[in-house]
């Protein structure tokens, strides 16, 4: 026979509920509860849908789980099924002769049932009093003591399983992990490589150092001026004064003379007077042959000529000690070596305690001050160089060969083992050697301890329910532990470890460096 299944919602009431029914068609009517939600428990809504459907003259079941629902539907004769394929394949019972299973039928009660109002059936029903009143059988004797007995097995049982407790202290196994590396530290990286690379980290300083040494060259310095007497002769018609300190010179020299007195050139035309000349430069050479001096400096020029009749005498140099080109280099090339060493030590002085130095002998990259005293073919019996360099170091850093060695070492970590924080150790084998591509290589040695991690439920599954001495050889037989363990029960007389895991508490010793 056809069926309609009406799907209720959560929030359906019995007016919303009535509606939908309404709609049917069909002489078999299925009402689905929701799998959440409580709806319709009332047995007095139960009530109208059933005269609802009587109305339409349709037959009305259910499909639902809630229990009080259930019991209503029974009690008023409304099949009740757990599925809408159950609620399909069986036939219905006319809800009329239905009555609820177990129960006689007390026709006092349909009668008052059929005509209660709505009303009275709104009022709470008690399911004391509308359930049958059946009173137990009285229990054997033995019965009731085999009963009891078990409860008391039963009860010391769990106390037996739940009382006792167990603490396992564990100390796991220490090793020592070691490896060995090549490690090549390349200027082009800018990370550490699982493979042994490592990157190159430029150090820079700027030193200044003062450093004299005595001359060994020799430079002559000027004495005596050179003294002579030029000839001035007239020019003009006219007499030409000349005075004291008149300049005359020698064309493309530096070479000059001055007069030492006042002196007139006579009137007339080749008229000529002889005046005493000193040079003012001293030294030798300003010592000149005859004829050289032919200049006249000033306006003097145009009226006069002038002209040495013999050569000038008297001028002298003194030799002296002066800087030479090999004091100079020399003094270069100690202050410098000097400055090398200086570098070095605080570049060593900034490095860590594992930082390795690539080159042990820093590399000048700039010069940033050259000054010496004094200058060139300056006469001194002392050179002295201010001069402030910067250097350049190549390193690896401690911390990229700690992440190298620690990359490797935990790659080839024993299974069932951690590392011991704070043990780490490097050793350097070898010294770093630069290759053809001017990478720098060397050997070290890389170590740490590492220590077991016991599995503390393996450890509570070995021991559960033995005694404490044979739970301690078992557990030393099949974890990997430094000394035996140490078990306490709970309470201190208990002959054997629980036998449920939870009651078993698991202590691991980690050592720390």
């Amino acid at each position: 026979m056809k069926t309609q299944i009406i799907q209720l919602e959560s929030h359906d009431d019995i007016i919303s509920t009535r509606d939908k029914m309404g709609w049917g068609k069909t002489r078999r009517l299925l009402l689905v509860w929701p799998s959440r939600g409580r709806i319709l428990t009332r047995k007095l809504d139960l009530q109208l849908l059933l005269r609802q459907a009587q109305a339409s003259g349709c037959q009305l079941a259910l499909v639902t789980r809630d229990p009080n629902v259930q019991y209503n539907a029974r009690q008023l004769g409304i099949p009740v099924f757990d599925s809408n394929q159950q609620a399909q394949e069986t036939r219905w019972r006319n809800p009329l002769r239905q009555r609820p299973w177990g129960m006689k039928r007390d026709r006092k009660k349909e009668k008052t049932l059929a005509g209660s109002s709505e009303s009275s059936l709104n009022q709470p029903v008690s399911l004391r009093d509308s359930r049958p009143n059946t009173t137990p059988p009285s229990m054997h004797p033995a019965a009731r003591l085999t009963i009891f007995t078990i409860g008391v097995i039963a009860f010391l049982s769990i106390a037996a399983v739940l009382i006792p407790s167990a603490e396992i202290a564990l100390t796991p196994e220490v090793k020592l992990q070691e490896i060995s590396i090549i490690i090549t530290a390349d200027a082009a990286l800018d990370r550490v490589h699982i493979s042994g690379l490592v990157p190159v980290h430029p150090v820079n300083v700027v030193v200044q150092g003062q450093d004299s040494i005595e001359t060994t060259g020799t430079v002559l310095i000027p004495e005596q001026a050179a003294r002579g007497e030029v000839r001035f002769t007239n020019l003009t018609n006219q007499a030409v004064d000349i005075p004291n300190g008149t300049i005359v010179s020698t064309p493309g020299s530096e070479v000059r003379f001055a007069t030492d007195r006042d002196g007139t050139a006579p009137a007339g035309l080749g008229k000529s007077v002889i005046l005493p000349v000193t040079a003012i430069n001293s030294g030798s050479g300003s010592k000149l042959a005859a004829h050289r001096i032919t200049a006249i400096q000033g306006p003097l020029g145009v009226s006069l000529t002038v002209t040495n009749p013999s050569p000038t005498i008297d001028g002298s140099d003194i030799s002296s000690p002066s800087p030479s080109q090999a004091d100079r280099l020399k003094l270069a090339a100690k202050l410098e070596t000097a400055l090398q060493t200086s570098a070095l030590d605080e570049i060593q002085e900034h490095l860590g305690t594992g930082d390795v130095l690539l080159t042990p002998i820093p590399t000048q990259t700039a010069t940033i001050k050259n000054e010496f005293d004094p200058a060139d073919d300056q006469p001194a019996s002392l050179l002295t160089l201010d001069l402030q360099l910067e250097f350049e170091a190549l390193v690896a850093s401690e911390q990229d060969l700690k992440n190298l060695a620690t990359s490797i070492l935990d790659a080839n970590l024993m299974p069932g083992f951690t590392p011991i924080p704070g043990t780490l150790e490097i050793e350097h084998l070898t010294s770093p050697t630069p290759d053809e591509n001017q990478n720098y290589r060397w050997e070290m040695v890389a170590r740490q301890e590492i220590q077991a991690q016991p599995n503390e439920i393996q450890t509570a599954q070995l021991s559960l329910g033995l005694p404490p001495a044979q739970a301690g050889e078992r557990l030393a037989d099949n974890l990997p532990l430094a000394t035996p363990p140490e078990i306490s029960l709970t309470p201190s007389w208990w002959p054997r470890l629980p036998v449920i895991p939870f009651r078993i508490n698991v202590n691991t010793i980690y050592l720390t460096p």
